[in-house]
C-alpha cells in the first residue's frame, strides 16, 4: 500500500490514474481527515454541504457520505470518477457530485466544509492564490476548511508548477480565521516516487460566524 501521506498527483508517470487509484483502495483514512471529523463531531456540526478538492480513490468522500453529507468531489482526473462512481452506495448516490475537471476551472459553491488533502501544493503559486480566496469566500460563516500545504524544506520545493510555504506565510493565509489546527511537521520518509524529505502542515481552520 503507498504511504497514506503520498498524493494521488504524484503519481509517477509510468503508472496509469486507474492503476494508481486501485493500488491505494482499501487504505486507511488519512490522519488529517479523521482530526478533522473528530472536531466537527466535538463541536456539533450538523452534516451539511461537503467539498473534496482532488478526491483521488474516493475513501474519504465515501467517508463524508456515510456520514451524512452531501459531498461535491472534485479531481482532474476522469479515472478517479470510475473509480470512485462504482463504489458508492445506491442509496447514498443522490448526495453525492462527481466533476472531472482542473481545481483551477472549478466554481466552488458555498460549503460548510473542505477538504483538500495533499492537493493544493500541486496547484502552480497564481492558481493557488485565486483558489484560496474564492475558498475563503464560499465558505459559509462557521464552515471549516481541512488541508494540507507543503512547506519550503519539502524535497520538491523550487518546482514552479507548485506551491510552498514558510509558516508566516501560512499564518498570513489564515489570518482572520478561528485556527482549530496548525501543525507543522518535518520527516524523512516514503512516497509512490520514492524516499523524500516531507515538510508538511496541517491546517484546520474555521470561519468565523456572523454575530
Amino acid at each position: 500500500m503507498a504511504d497514506d501521506r503520498d498524493p494521488a498527483s504524484a503519481a509517477p508517470p509510468e503508472t496509469s490514474w486507474a492503476d494508481y487509484y486501485q493500488h491505494t483502495l482499501g487504505r486507511e483514512l488519512r490522519p488529517p481527515f479523521v482530526r478533522g471529523i473528530r472536531v466537527l463531531q466535538e463541536a456539533g456540526v450538523r452534516p451539511a454541504q461537503a467539498i473534496e478538492v482532488g478526491f483521488g480513490d474516493g475513501e474519504e468522500t465515501l467517508a463524508l457520505l456515510a456520514a451524512g453529507w452531501r459531498v461535491l468531489a472534485i479531481d482532474a482526473s476522469p479515472e478517479a470518477a470510475e473509480v470512485l462512481r462504482p463504489r458508492v452506495p445506491a442509496e447514498l448516490a443522490d448526495r453525492l457530485e462527481i466533476r472531472s475537471a482542473p481545481v483551477e476551472d472549478a466554481e466552488l459553491p458555498h460549503f460548510d466544509l473542505l477538504y483538500a488533502g495533499y492537493t493544493l501544493p500541486f496547484l502552480a503559486p497564481e492558481t493557488f492564490d485565486r483558489f484560496w480566496a474564492q475558498a475563503l469566500d464560499r465558505a459559509n460563516p462557521g464552515g471549516y476548511l481541512i488541508v494540507n500545504l507543503f512547506g519550503t524544506h519539502d524535497t520538491w520545493a523550487g518546482r514552479p508548477d507548485m506551491r510552498f510555504h514558510e509558516r508566516a506565510q501560512v499564518e498570513r493565509l489564515v489570518d482572520g480565521l478561528d485556527i482549530v489546527v496548525l501543525d507543522e511537521t518535518e520527516e524523512d520518509g516514503p512516497s509512490f516516487l520514492g524516499p523524500k524529505h516531507w515538510h508538511v502542515f496541517e491546517v484546520i481552520i474555521r470561519k468565523q460566524a456572523e454575530s
